[in-house]
């Protein structure tokens, strides 16, 4: 399904902690950044899954948060990087952990690596901003 003229894809925010939940899409919902949230990597990958059959809209781009309860979000990568359809969608990935502290980074090339910690609503905004405008 092709976007609308005018309108911005959505941005998929895969996290599963209700507080930075809330937080951040405040902040979309402010900048006017149209936002579906996904708290299981596995709901994440059928989404993707519907995408590549061409049965849902592209996100603009992906927030992706590797810890989540039922699968680790680098099998969420894999699944949106290793298929035609949809490996040009940008994924942001976003963590409590520094990436030496997370061995299996080394293997996925995501466009941006975001450490929650250091990152305001704010700053993610206008990141997420810059990546939609491009």
């Amino acid at each position: 399904m092709p976007k609308k003229p005018g309108k911005t894809a959505p941005v998929f925010f895969v996290e599963d902690d209700a507080g930075i939940i809330d937080v951040y899409t405040m902040a979309f919902k402010i900048a006017k950044i149209d936002v579906e949230v996904i708290k299981l990597g596995q709901e994440a990958i059928q989404k993707i899954k519907e995408m590549q059959a061409g049965a849902r809209e592209k996100p603009g781009l992906v927030l992706l948060d590797l810890m989540l309860p039922d699968i680790n979000g680098i099998e969420v990568f894999k699944e949106i990087k290793n298929n035609e359809k949809t490996k040009d969608i940008p994924v942001f990935v976003t963590s409590n952990y520094t990436l030496d502290q997370i061995p299996q980074m080394e293997k996925i090339q995501p466009e941006k690596f975001i450490l929650k910690t250091d990152i305001t609503p704010t700053n993610l905004v206008a990141m997420v901003k810059t990546e939609l405008s491009k």
